[in-house]
């Protein structure tokens, strides 16, 4: 068997947008990345990660420098080597190897997704088999029935737009719909689960009558391994969804664009946009 490797393509660095109607506008029919000048014209929403980007990550911003130290102490600066040309070389290795992660987690995304539409090929990325199988038995175990895959969403009266992972019915829960987000994680000891998830899950769930329950699903990027899940409580996801609007506000103030909720006549309104 010969495996080839994809040709690596340049990650895009735009910021995701929707339409009130839900539909992803990340791009301009020019093929360029919507830009918020776009978005003003436009009336689109800013993503729930967007906003939530807003936030310092005070373990993300320790593992960034944990890794800029390790990285220099690795690599000296060469003879005759300027203090600028050093510290270029160092974050363009840094930014190599987030860009390796992060294409990982992307493709772990892009499997799973296929999982749960029934398009999956074992053989097209055999490396990432070991990781997906794991998901593969629990979705047999969990999954009664998958409603949506990448589904885009939007809540227009407050603003912001959104993909959800995975739209689906369990096993052996009460709430007939569940959201679920997938997160991969490099898990050495213990896995984490971070506040500003259950942000972003209170803000898709904003989307749907009836209120869906809202799970985070961690893939060990580490080594492959069982997925490990938490269902956020209701307590939870409601402090969640008081701190993410005060992040959409500040985000709205900050970038003097607060998008209008429109119906048909050009009315403002509340939008529902699944009921399952």
């Amino acid at each position: 068997m010969i495996v080839i490797t994809p040709e690596k393509k340049k990650r895009s660095t735009g910021a995701h947008w929707y339409s009130t109607s839900g539909l992803p506008t990340h791009t301009q029919p020019d093929g360029k990345n919507t830009t918020l000048r776009h978005a003003r014209k436009q009336n689109l929403l800013p993503s729930v990660t967007t906003i939530i980007g807003l936030l310092e990550k005070p373990a993300l911003s320790k593992w960034k420098a944990d890794k800029c130290i390790a990285e220099s102490f690795n690599n000296l600066p060469r003879e005759g080597e300027a203090v600028r040309d050093y510290q270029n070389r160092i974050h363009q290795s840094l930014k190599d190897e987030q860009t390796e992660v992060l294409d990982f987690g992307t493709r772990i995304h892009k499997a799973i997704e296929s999982v749960n539409n029934g398009t999956f090929d074992s053989m097209a990325e055999p490396d990432l088999f070991p990781f997906v199988e794991p998901f593969i038995r629990w979705s047999r175990k969990r999954i009664k029935l998958v409603k949506a895959a990448e589904m885009a969403v939007a809540n227009p009266r407050f603003g912001y737009g959104g993909t959800i992972d995975l739209f689906c019915k369990l096993h052996g829960e009460n709430r007939p719909i569940t959201i679920v987000d997938f997160k991969t994680q490099n898990v050495k000891d213990k896995i984490k689960f971070y506040p500003e998830w259950s942000y972003q899950l209170a803000a898709y769930r904003k989307c749907f009558r009836p209120i869906p329950m809202c799970m985070s699903l961690v893939i060990n990027s580490n080594e492959p391994g069982e997925p490990i899940e938490k269902i956020w409580t209701a307590k939870e996801l409601q402090a969640g969804w008081r701190i993410f609007r005060r992040l959409s506000r500040i985000w709205q103030d900050s970038n003097k664009h607060k998008p209008l909720a429109l119906d048909e006549k050009g009315n403002g309104v509340a939008r529902q946009y699944y009921e399952g």
